[in-house]
């Protein structure tokens, strides 16, 4: 829709002014040859939508996976401070009762001073996984949205799933699900579009049609008037005739940043396949990681119980009864991290692939329901 009003003054021997009203004129335009934008617009919109909902529930799983991160870590920080209890007690026990053997001469003072020093070293390790406990709580309740005054009593997970993934399978789900497809999709077409939209100008040729009404009278008021008898009809072929090679040179360029794109999206599902590759083995792999774990942490846990009472009889020295400590410490710490590794992978898979393995159901969410909220 237009509006428009033209002045002249005529000059000579008779000099008058002359006003030519247009109130109001709709004009159409349709290009001929033009690429249809609303079609485009009807592949494109739906993908991008899809697009964003995958997305969203990404997202969502990325809270989860931070969640589990934070978990792990509290339940290490309980894990250090129960072994720094044991520790504390095994160390006072084992100075009083060498404090007694050193009075009968079974010991040198030398060793005495060490499971001294011993003792206050674990001491101080007990302060330090304390605080440490309270930190990582506080930091899973503020993630959580709890208050002080909720209680946070992590449990080790005992029970695993007896699962085994396929690259295939997962490969195919995060296709399916996955926001990287739909993203590729998306930009397949608008670089399409693009080499669409640049050869459609390329014949630029328009149809126009305007109708209306117009006025004309040596009285700006009178101009305005008398409008039904001044109609204008209008029906015409806008055609450019040189460009100087400009509309070619942005079809060359639409389908080379098309290529562009299509080169960086080969790339980019080939390093998408890749990590997908990777973290089916390590999921696979993280099963018998986990076992050999449990495995060795008993072993440690044994090997500290005999060393204790070995150490008692005066057939080791204090050297060897804290190897045996810190490997039973260690091995300890290294199953929740298998653990936790064992679970980190199976997250990664949920959010990559939006589907529930153990549960053989699809990740979905009321993305309607969450935007009326």
């Amino acid at each position: 829709m237009n509006t428009s009003l033209d002045f002249t003054r005529q000059l000579g021997g008779r000099i008058y002014n002359e006003y030519m009203s247009i109130p109001i004129g709709i004009t159409l335009t349709q290009p001929i040859f033009g690429v249809n934008k609303q079609k485009w617009e009807r592949r494109i919109e739906p993908v991008r939508y899809q697009e964003a909902k995958a997305y969203y529930i990404e997202k969502v799983e990325i809270v989860t996976m931070n969640t589990i991160t934070y978990f792990f870590n509290l339940l290490i920080a309980k894990e250090n401070l129960d072994i720094a209890i044991q520790n504390l007690e095994n160390a006072n026990k084992l100075y009083e009762i060498t404090k007694a053997k050193r009075k009968i001469g079974h010991i040198s003072e030398s060793e005495l001073m060490q499971l001294n020093l011993s003792a206050l070293q674990a001491r101080g390790i007990l302060t330090e996984a304390q605080s440490d406990l309270n930190a990582y709580t506080f930091q899973l309740r503020a993630f959580l949205g709890l208050s002080e005054q909720d209680i946070i009593e992590p449990l080790l997970p005992e029970i695993l799933p007896s699962l085994r993934l396929y690259y295939q399978e997962v490969l195919e789900k995060a296709q399916t699900n996955n926001s990287f497809s739909k993203n590729i999709l998306r930009r397949q077409l608008e670089a399409e579009y693009e080499v669409a939209a640049a050869k459609g100008k390329r014949r630029s040729i328009d149809l126009f049609a305007t109708v209306g009404y117009t006025g004309q009278d040596r009285l700006l008021r009178d101009a305005y008037g008398n409008l039904m008898s001044n109609q204008i009809v209008e029906v015409g072929v806008s055609i450019p005739l040189l460009d100087w090679g400009k509309r070619k040179g942005q079809v060359k360029v639409a389908e080379s940043n098309r290529d562009v794109v299509l080169s960086r999206i080969r790339q980019e599902e080939m390093n998408f396949n890749q990590n997908i590759f990777l973290l089916v083995e390590n999921f696979n792999n993280q099963a018998a990681q986990l076992e050999i774990a449990q495995e060795a942490n008993q072993l440690a846990e044994k090997r500290y119980n005999t060393s204790i009472e070995t150490f008692l009889i005066g057939k080791i020295n204090i050297l060897d009864l804290n190897d045996a400590q810190n490997a039973k410490d260690e091995a300890r710490t290294k199953h929740i991290r298998e653990l936790y590794a064992f679970w980190s992978y199976y997250y990664n898979v949920r959010s990559l692939t939006l589907y529930d393995f153990m549960n053989d159901r699809t990740i979905d969410a009321d993305i309607e329901e969450t935007v009326r909220r």
